[in-house]
């Protein structure tokens, strides 16, 4: 005859009383088996996990599906780890910062950093990339003489630039009343894709004519604050 697994005094031993811990341990292992992962928590927390941007801990995902323990949660994330894994996804499951984050492989990097480039890229107006070529190409230089070469008021253009880390005080100019003198950083060179500001196209380059069946591009003259 089978015990009766209703019946704690059934899985007590021989001449033992049940426990506390007995009833306790019955009760996690219902609790375990009511919340096994499926395919409809694991979809939920890979929802969860795409749009949020910082790792998420078990304990956050738990309270946010409202199920009384981690222990569902983790085996969740585990059965998402592996499907990743077993198909060759593009994303992986890391556990960072007491967290889990869904992130992409390493070897998608390249492909993923141009693009955020051109979005970057995209995202300045046309005023503040004339402003960003004149000083990528004229540093160290100054606002007064930036304004000089571009013809306009470039004072929110260079806070904006600013503001993005694309340039940075480079030094001062002790002869002009210490003015700020400006020139780009190492966000610049990430964002458009250099190494070093000696890859910036020459400015003869930019002035050549267009080959046969191209468009030609409208040049812009600029002018030379020393001329």
């Amino acid at each position: 005859m089978m015990p009766d697994s209703s019946n704690p005094e059934a899985d007590a031993p021989e001449g033992r009383e049940p426990s506390p811990a007995d009833d306790a341990t019955q009760v996690g292992d219902a609790v375990s088996a009511s919340f096994m992962p499926s395919d409809a928590m694991a979809s939920k927390i890979e929802a969860l996990l795409f749009v949020h941007s910082k790792p998420i801990s078990a304990r956050r995902i738990a309270d946010l599906l409202e199920v009384p323990s981690v222990i569902p949660v983790k085996q969740s994330l585990a059965l998402l780890a592996k499907r990743y894994d077993d198909v060759g996804s593009a994303f992986a499951l890391q556990e960072l910062a007491n967290g889990y984050q869904l992130t992409t492989r390493p070897e998608h990097d390249g492909l993923l950093h141009k693009l955020v480039r051109e979005r970057e890229a995209q995202k300045l107006s046309p005023a503040a990339l004339e402003c960003l070529a004149v000083i990528a190409y004229k540093q160290p230089i100054s606002r007064l003489d930036i304004e000089s070469i571009r013809g306009s008021g470039s004072d929110h253009l260079v806070r904006a630039l600013l503001e993005r880390g694309f340039i940075q005080v480079a030094e001062r100019d002790s002869k002009r009343g210490n003015a700020a003198l400006y020139g780009t950083t190492a966000e610049f060179l990430r964002a458009f894709g250099l190494r070093t500001i000696s890859e910036l196209p020459r400015q003869a380059d930019l002035a050549t004519p267009a080959p046969e069946g191209e468009p030609a591009v409208e040049q812009v003259e600029v002018k030379d604050p020393e001329a």
